[in-house]
């Protein structure tokens, strides 16, 4: 009998419930990262969204669902409650760029010159508050175009850019040690640079295409914040409970 709770415990996957900002987030963990982490016995359900009401309802707009974090703990916290197995887990991946002032440990974090020391006491912070070991805070250094201009020249893939525009941007973005570390204000974050070259950029579509085209091998080298909480996910089947 005890090899067969041991035979029939080995063949019991992970689930991994995950919270995600927006559109562009769920496209990523649904076309890129549901594949990935079937091979390390991790089982992504769908997305999910969280914010006011007409969000919950599938009313999602563009841009991030956190102008309040105040509706995103709730929901959390009412997901965790929802599956208490031990086989559970819970991420999300939210944008660190304009995250919202009652984020916990927001205060702390932003006298911090460091975009990795801000993250990573934000996110020990929702840790803490929540209280649930099963949870796995992540937040995206600065936000998800820093995955994009990994490699900037796969861009021109699906749009049409003049090539010493994209030559600019591929050079503009190698002066900084990471993509993670591009965020210089409002009209220097990644997403504006992108901008700047493809006025037509649709993050929800040329976003998670770009990634993937990148691969998370690449994405994982050159965003090494990304790459940690990958790591993590990857490793969940053989974490104790």
């Amino acid at each position: 009998m005890g090899e067969e709770r041991d035979w029939r415990g080995a063949l019991r996957m992970k689930r991994l419930y995950m919270t995600v900002e927006g559109q562009t987030e769920a496209a990523f963990v649904e076309d890129v990262l549901i594949e990935h982490l079937a091979g390390f016995r991790v089982n992504v359900w769908r997305p999910r969204f969280t914010g006011p009401s007409p969000r919950r309802r599938g009313h999602i707009p563009s841009g991030g669902m956190f102008n309040r974090f105040v509706h995103a703990i709730e929901d959390i916290r009412r997901w965790l409650k929802e599956d208490q197995s031990p086989d559970a887990r819970f991420s999300m991946m939210v944008d660190l760029y304009e995250l919202p002032s009652d984020f916990p440990g927001y205060e702390e974090a932003s006298l911090q010159n460091d975009c990795y020391r801000r993250a990573e006491i934000l996110e020990k912070a929702i840790f803490d508050q929540l209280g649930d070991n099963r949870f796995i805070p992540y937040l995206q250094v600065h936000e998800f175009e820093a995955l994009v201009l990994t490699d900037a020249r796969q861009l021109a893939d699906l749009y049409q850019v003049r090539g010493g525009q994209l030559d600019r941007l591929v050079a503009d973005c190698a002066m900084f040690p990471s993509p993670e570390r591009i965020n210089l204000g409002r009209q220097s974050h990644p997403k504006y640079r992108i901008k700047t070259v493809v006025q037509d950029y649709d993050e929800n579509v040329a976003g998670p295409l770009v990634a993937s085209a990148i691969g998370l091998a690449t994405l994982r080298l050159q965003c090494p914040h990304f790459g940690e909480w990958l790591t993590r996910l990857e490793q969940m089947d053989s974490a104790a409970a």
